[in-house]
């Protein structure tokens, strides 16, 4: 993922659970950049796949 803030590179699993303490951290969509603590809703499934695709694509025409 990449914060729409700051613009810190990172991967979901980095990210800090924005809902900690509050009622709906259940079913909240949102992580906290590790960097700056700014709140964003989690990458699409669809389009980390897109991406995961492209960065093979990219090393493999780049070798």
């Amino acid at each position: 993922m990449k914060c729409s803030f700051c613009g810190h590179e990172f991967d979901e699993n980095e990210a800090v659970p924005a809902c900690s303490g509050c009622l709906m951290s259940k079913n909240c969509k949102l992580v906290k950049c590790p960097n700056c603590g700014y709140e964003m809703p989690k990458e699409p499934k669809w389009l980390k796949a897109i991406k995961d695709l492209l960065s093979k694509f990219h090393e493999r025409n780049h070798r």
